[in-house]
Protein backbone atom coordinates (compact mmCIF):
# COMPACT_ATOMS: atom_id res chain seq x y z
CA UNK A 1 0.00 0.00 0.00
CA UNK A 2 1.45 3.48 -0.90
CA UNK A 3 1.75 5.59 1.77
CA UNK A 4 1.07 9.50 2.19
CA UNK A 5 4.04 11.60 3.76
CA UNK A 6 3.16 12.42 7.52
CA UNK A 7 1.60 10.98 10.16
CA UNK A 8 -1.11 13.91 9.51
CA UNK A 9 -5.30 12.80 10.38
CA UNK A 10 -7.19 13.68 7.25
CA UNK A 11 -9.66 16.34 8.81
CA UNK A 12 -10.96 18.78 6.09
CA UNK A 13 -9.23 21.38 8.08
CA UNK A 14 -5.82 19.80 7.85
CA UNK A 15 -4.57 21.71 4.91
CA UNK A 16 -1.04 19.58 4.83
CA UNK A 17 -2.89 16.36 4.31
CA UNK A 18 -2.60 15.05 1.15
CA UNK A 19 -6.43 14.82 -0.15
CA UNK A 20 -5.16 13.45 -3.91
CA UNK A 21 -2.79 10.45 -2.68
CA UNK A 22 -5.56 9.68 0.17
CA UNK A 23 -8.01 9.23 -2.43
CA UNK A 24 -5.50 6.75 -4.15
CA UNK A 25 -5.02 5.09 -0.86
CA UNK A 26 -8.93 4.44 -0.76
CA UNK A 27 -9.47 2.59 -4.17
CA UNK A 28 -6.44 -0.27 -2.36
CA UNK A 29 -8.46 -0.63 0.76
CA UNK A 30 -11.06 -3.26 0.48
CA UNK A 31 -12.73 -2.13 3.35
CA UNK A 32 -16.63 -2.87 3.20
CA UNK A 33 -17.69 -2.10 6.94
CA UNK A 34 -19.46 -4.72 8.63
CA UNK A 35 -20.35 -8.18 6.80
CA UNK A 36 -22.38 -10.67 8.72
CA UNK A 37 -21.37 -14.38 8.19
CA UNK A 38 -23.31 -15.77 10.59
CA UNK A 39 -25.12 -16.07 13.76
CA UNK A 40 -25.52 -19.56 16.17
CA UNK A 41 -26.86 -19.56 19.42
CA UNK A 42 -27.67 -22.89 21.35
CA UNK A 43 -27.49 -23.95 25.27
CA UNK A 44 -25.12 -24.71 27.71
CA UNK A 45 -25.61 -25.85 30.95
CA UNK A 46 -28.93 -24.55 30.82
CA UNK A 47 -27.83 -21.14 29.96
CA UNK A 48 -28.54 -19.87 26.04
CA UNK A 49 -25.50 -18.47 23.94
CA UNK A 50 -24.58 -16.91 21.34
CA UNK A 51 -21.44 -17.44 18.44
CA UNK A 52 -20.93 -14.53 16.02
CA UNK A 53 -18.78 -14.15 12.84
CA UNK A 54 -17.70 -11.35 11.18
CA UNK A 55 -16.45 -10.28 8.34
CA UNK A 56 -14.07 -6.80 8.44
CA UNK A 57 -11.80 -7.19 6.11
CA UNK A 58 -10.86 -10.96 7.97
CA UNK A 59 -13.28 -13.29 9.63
CA UNK A 60 -13.52 -12.31 13.09
CA UNK A 61 -15.17 -15.07 15.95
CA UNK A 62 -16.90 -13.72 18.96
CA UNK A 63 -18.92 -16.24 21.88
CA UNK A 64 -20.00 -14.06 24.08
CA UNK A 65 -20.67 -16.51 26.96
CA UNK A 66 -22.05 -15.42 29.73
CA UNK A 67 -22.92 -11.91 27.87
CA UNK A 68 -25.09 -14.02 25.18
CA UNK A 69 -28.29 -13.12 26.89
CA UNK A 70 -27.52 -9.65 25.65
CA UNK A 71 -27.00 -9.89 21.78
CA UNK A 72 -30.16 -12.34 21.82
CA UNK A 73 -31.99 -9.51 23.48
CA UNK A 74 -30.99 -7.39 21.00
CA UNK A 75 -32.17 -9.72 18.05
CA UNK A 76 -35.58 -10.06 19.44
CA UNK A 77 -36.14 -5.65 20.16
CA UNK A 78 -34.86 -5.65 23.61
CA UNK A 79 -31.91 -3.83 25.84
CA UNK A 80 -30.81 -6.20 28.61
CA UNK A 81 -28.67 -4.72 31.36
CA UNK A 82 -27.50 -6.48 34.34
CA UNK A 83 -28.94 -5.72 38.17
CA UNK A 84 -26.85 -6.39 41.37
CA UNK A 85 -28.83 -8.48 44.20
CA UNK A 86 -26.96 -6.70 46.70
CA UNK A 87 -26.30 -3.25 46.12
CA UNK A 88 -29.19 -2.91 43.64
CA UNK A 89 -26.88 -1.02 40.84
CA UNK A 90 -28.20 -1.24 37.19
CA UNK A 91 -25.81 -1.70 34.18
CA UNK A 92 -25.94 -1.50 30.76
CA UNK A 93 -23.73 -2.04 28.96
CA UNK A 94 -24.31 -5.44 30.97
CA UNK A 95 -21.75 -6.48 33.06
CA UNK A 96 -20.96 -10.41 34.83
CA UNK A 97 -20.30 -9.40 38.59
CA UNK A 98 -21.08 -6.01 40.17
CA UNK A 99 -17.83 -3.80 40.35
CA UNK A 100 -18.94 -2.35 43.58
CA UNK A 101 -15.90 -3.13 45.92
CA UNK A 102 -18.23 -3.68 48.65
CA UNK A 103 -20.06 -6.79 46.66
CA UNK A 104 -17.49 -9.02 46.45
CA UNK A 105 -17.90 -9.44 42.74
CA UNK A 106 -21.27 -10.54 43.40
CA UNK A 107 -22.99 -12.40 40.03
CA UNK A 108 -25.50 -9.88 38.84
CA UNK A 109 -29.26 -11.10 37.50
CA UNK A 110 -30.79 -9.73 34.13
CA UNK A 111 -33.34 -6.57 33.45
CA UNK A 112 -34.88 -5.59 30.83
CA UNK A 113 -33.79 -1.69 30.54
CA UNK A 114 -36.99 0.73 28.52
CA UNK A 115 -35.89 2.07 25.37
CA UNK A 116 -34.83 5.81 26.92
CA UNK A 117 -32.42 7.67 28.49
CA UNK A 118 -30.33 10.77 29.28
CA UNK A 119 -27.26 11.64 27.13
CA UNK A 120 -24.24 11.93 29.68
CA UNK A 121 -21.86 12.99 27.29
CA UNK A 122 -21.26 13.26 23.28
CA UNK A 123 -19.11 14.54 20.68
CA UNK A 124 -19.58 15.39 17.08
CA UNK A 125 -17.28 12.91 14.68
CA UNK A 126 -16.10 14.68 11.39
CA UNK A 127 -13.88 11.66 9.97
CA UNK A 128 -14.82 8.08 10.23
CA UNK A 129 -13.81 4.21 8.69
CA UNK A 130 -14.39 4.32 5.22
CA UNK A 131 -17.67 2.55 5.01
CA UNK A 132 -18.73 5.40 7.48
CA UNK A 133 -17.30 8.60 5.72
CA UNK A 134 -20.93 8.98 4.22
CA UNK A 135 -22.57 9.17 7.49
CA UNK A 136 -20.15 12.64 8.38
CA UNK A 137 -20.71 14.84 10.78
CA UNK A 138 -22.76 12.35 13.09
CA UNK A 139 -23.03 12.56 17.11
CA UNK A 140 -21.56 9.78 19.21
CA UNK A 141 -23.17 9.98 22.38
CA UNK A 142 -22.53 8.47 25.77
CA UNK A 143 -26.18 7.58 26.99
CA UNK A 144 -27.61 6.73 30.48
CA UNK A 145 -29.78 4.39 29.89
CA UNK A 146 -32.70 4.04 32.55
CA UNK A 147 -31.24 3.86 36.01
CA UNK A 148 -27.75 2.44 34.58
CA UNK A 149 -24.74 3.52 36.78
CA UNK A 150 -22.99 3.67 33.52
CA UNK A 151 -23.19 4.80 29.77
CA UNK A 152 -23.31 2.77 26.30
CA UNK A 153 -21.83 4.78 23.24
CA UNK A 154 -24.20 4.47 20.33
CA UNK A 155 -25.29 7.36 17.38
CA UNK A 156 -27.94 10.12 17.51
CA UNK A 157 -29.80 11.00 14.88
CA UNK A 158 -29.85 14.43 14.90
CA UNK A 159 -30.80 17.04 12.36
CA UNK A 160 -28.24 19.45 13.10
CA UNK A 161 -25.06 18.13 15.28
CA UNK A 162 -24.59 21.87 16.99
CA UNK A 163 -28.22 21.53 18.92
CA UNK A 164 -27.13 18.07 20.89
CA UNK A 165 -26.96 19.20 24.34
CA UNK A 166 -26.08 17.37 27.59
CA UNK A 167 -28.68 16.04 29.77
CA UNK A 168 -31.51 15.89 26.72
CA UNK A 169 -33.65 12.84 26.82
CA UNK A 170 -33.37 10.54 24.32
CA UNK A 171 -35.74 7.62 23.24
CA UNK A 172 -34.10 4.38 21.62
CA UNK A 173 -34.73 2.84 17.80
CA UNK A 174 -34.42 -0.68 16.21
CA UNK A 175 -33.93 -1.71 13.37
CA UNK A 176 -36.42 -3.89 11.44
CA UNK A 177 -36.63 -7.30 12.95
CA UNK A 178 -34.83 -8.83 9.77
CA UNK A 179 -31.78 -6.23 9.88
CA UNK A 180 -30.68 -7.05 13.04
CA UNK A 181 -27.66 -8.78 13.90
CA UNK A 182 -27.46 -8.86 18.09
CA UNK A 183 -24.34 -6.31 18.08
CA UNK A 184 -24.58 -2.03 18.48
CA UNK A 185 -25.49 -1.42 15.38
CA UNK A 186 -29.31 -2.97 16.43
CA UNK A 187 -30.40 0.89 17.34
CA UNK A 188 -29.31 3.91 18.26
CA UNK A 189 -30.69 6.99 20.25
CA UNK A 190 -32.68 9.77 18.52
CA UNK A 191 -34.13 13.04 20.75
CA UNK A 192 -37.12 12.40 22.39
CA UNK A 193 -40.41 13.82 20.98
CA UNK A 194 -40.62 15.62 24.64
CA UNK A 195 -37.17 17.78 24.12
CA UNK A 196 -36.81 21.39 22.42
CA UNK A 197 -33.33 22.70 21.54
CA UNK A 198 -32.25 25.92 23.42
CA UNK A 199 -31.46 28.93 21.21
CA UNK A 200 -27.84 29.07 19.72
CA UNK A 201 -24.67 29.91 21.16
CA UNK A 202 -21.53 30.94 20.75
CA UNK A 203 -20.04 27.34 20.87
CA UNK A 204 -22.67 25.85 19.10
CA UNK A 205 -21.88 28.36 16.49
CA UNK A 206 -18.41 26.98 16.39
CA UNK A 207 -19.82 23.73 15.81
CA UNK A 208 -22.04 24.47 13.40
CA UNK A 209 -18.68 25.64 11.24
CA UNK A 210 -16.49 23.20 12.26
CA UNK A 211 -19.47 20.96 10.23
CA UNK A 212 -19.86 23.00 7.12
CA UNK A 213 -16.35 21.74 5.15
CA UNK A 214 -17.63 18.74 6.20
CA UNK A 215 -21.13 18.25 4.45
CA UNK A 216 -19.43 19.63 1.49
CA UNK A 217 -16.74 17.08 1.33
CA UNK A 218 -19.14 14.40 1.83
CA UNK A 219 -21.01 15.55 -1.05
CA UNK A 220 -17.90 14.63 -2.91
CA UNK A 221 -17.44 11.30 -2.28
Amino acid sequence: MKKTSGDLHPTPFNKEFQWNAWKNIQKEIPEKGWVWQNIRTGKAGGAQWMEQQIYYDMLYTFRLGTLSPYAIGLLEGKLLGTKCPICGDITFPPRVNCWNLDCNLEKTTWVEMPKKGKLHAWTVCGFAAKSALKKLPFVLAYVLVGDSKTAIANILHIKEPWHTETNMPVIIKFASKEDRVGNLIDFWFEPDSSWTSGPMTEEKERIKLLCEPVYKWVKTL
